[in-house]
């Protein structure tokens, strides 16, 4: 068996090194050049975490970012405490939470590539997917070059090339937010964080703003607003993200409009301007399917279901789609080597595709709520209200929040992502 995967974000190399376990045969393709940079960063939960303690990177990556085990919430108008839920526990889910940068998780997945001897081509444009009538699908890239194999795993991220080709309609949509942010040192905000526990997020009319230490150290803060703006075309957003000045622009102009805490101030006048960065949030309708009518193109990932960063969890669906759809390409392998087409799609792919589309319409649910909780309020009062609502939920569900069924999931061998709680 041999696997064809677009991109090398975080699903594409998860899968890749997952496939490498089982002994299945792939190669990663990738549209940008190898000297591209990820931006932002990125909280890992438990179940995040257990995927790559799985493909074995975990250790490598938990000690290049913040162990963390609670998050606050707290009101812009005097740092009151709202809430504080688990993002993570070691007693309770084996693993702490962890917050790093995302470019590091990229890398850390890709020097293991090398070390497993997996190919990566870098300048690969995929540009037409056939598949043929002897079983098997034909990649073509911009350079005229043409890869073949037993499958094709989109895993190219929201503006999916492969997705495009399941089905050119499903064409993703803005949601009206984005996320701006970027890093600084601790020692830049100073009194104005004292006695302000972080992780935290501080909820204010004018939508949240979150601070999350992001070195090993927590010497350096990691600082993220969650605004709300109008869509632009990608070329658009990509000259915005290239615009540090503009951002911290964006950044102070917005915080401007608002009576926000000394910390918020602090954290938008010293940030340090090169590392700031955006974030659109988009959706994606859901797919009929997320593989073709043979079972030989497959997208995972946010070509799949984008996932607004607002959960938490968008890496942890890439990471679970990956390993889960490896395990069920091996049992595919193993259990029938001479199937046809029409029964792969109906063998172990159908229970893979079902299990994870469940899982995945709890956790967008699960999503949405953060993201309406970050919206602006109308005025004082309502903020009052949203913050009174917040405080009997997290005094009702306590400080488990009611996340386990999200952190509590692995990925192990057998599951094919049907587990309790799924």
């Amino acid at each position: 068996m041999k696997v064809i995967i677009i991109g090398t974000g975080l699903a594409g190399p998860a899968l890749a090194l997952a496939l490498h376990k089982h002994n299945i045969s792939c190669a990663i393709f990738e549209l940008r050049d190898k000297t591209a940079v990820e931006g932002g960063f990125v909280a890992l939960a438990p179940n995040a975490l257990r995927a790559l303690d799985r493909i074995g990177v975990y250790d490598r990556v938990a000690k290049q970012g913040w162990n963390y085990e609670a998050f606050e919430f707290l009101s812009s108008r005097n740092l009151s405490h709202i809430g504080t839920i688990l993002n993570g526990s070691h007693d309770r889910y084996g693993y702490k939470a962890l917050r790093v940068s995302r470019g590091i998780v990229r890398q850390t997945l890709v020097e293991a590539l090398g070390e497993q001897g997996i190919p990566v081509h870098y300048n690969a444009r995929c540009v037409a997917i056939q598949e043929t009538a002897r079983g098997t699908v034909v990649a073509t890239f911009a350079d005229g070059r043409t890869e073949e194999a037993d499958f094709l795993v989109g895993a190219d991220g929201i503006h999916s090339r492969v997705r495009a080709h399941l089905d050119p309609t499903a064409v993703p949509t803005f949601s009206g937010q984005l996320g701006v942010g970027g890093s600084l040192p601790r020692s830049r905000l100073g009194t104005a964080c004292h006695n302000v526990y972080m992780p935290c997020l501080i909820l204010g009319k004018l939508n949240s703003f979150m601070f999350m230490p992001c070195t090993y150290t927590g010497d350096r803060i990691g600082c993220f607003a969650t605004v709300e703006g109008e869509d632009r075309s990608r070329e658009d957003w990509h000259k915005l993200q290239n615009d540090k000045t503009a951002l911290y622009a964006t950044l102070q102009k917005y915080h401007e409009t608002e009576r926000w805490p000394g910390l918020v101030h602090a954290a938008s006048q010293n940030i340090d301007v090169e590392t700031l960065t955006l974030w659109p949030y988009y959706t994606v309708p859901e797919l009929s399917s997320w593989s073709s009518k043979s079972g030989r193109v497959i997208v995972i990932g946010d070509a799949a279901h984008a996932m607004p960063p607002t959960g938490g969890q968008g890496a942890a669906m890439a990471f679970e789609d990956a390993l889960t759809l490896a395990d069920a390409l091996s049992a595919l392998k193993t259990k029938t080597k001479e199937i046809d087409s029409a029964a792969r799609e109906t063998h172990a792919l159908t229970q893979w595709q079902a299990a994870r589309r469940e899982r995945i319409r709890k956790i967008l649910a699960f999503t949405s709520k953060g993201g309406d909780m970050r919206k602006r309020s109308v005025g004082t009062l309502q903020q009052l209200v949203k913050e009174w609502l917040m405080w009997a939920y997290f005094l009702w569900v306590g400080d488990e929040g009611g996340l386990s069924w999200i952190y509590e999931y692995d990925t192990g061998p057998g599951t094919t992502g049907c587990v309790s709680g799924s």
